[in-house]
């Protein structure tokens, strides 16, 4: 007959290296990524403003235009 095999001792696993912290990426301040995506967001928000307030302001002279060329047309009609 065998002996049965003494029962070796469970020990607690060895620590890892320190891991961050689940929230620790979310401390946005310090994130150079998220700041250099905070900047390109800014960047093209700012670009589609100025996109968008050239259009209207061509819209607008555009349809000044139209109205004078009506007036001149309708002011100066033949008899």
């Amino acid at each position: 007959m065998t002996s049965p095999e003494p029962e070796v001792p469970r020990s607690e696993p060895e620590p890892g290296p320190e891991r961050a912290s689940r929230h620790d990426w979310r401390d946005l301040e310090k994130n150079p990524i998220v700041g250099w995506a905070k900047a390109i967001a800014l960047g093209v928000a700012d670009t589609a403003k100025d996109m968008l307030e050239a259009g209207r302001e061509g819209a607008r002279d555009a349809m000044d235009e139209g109205w004078e060329r009506f007036d001149r047309k309708t002011k100066h009609r033949r008899k």
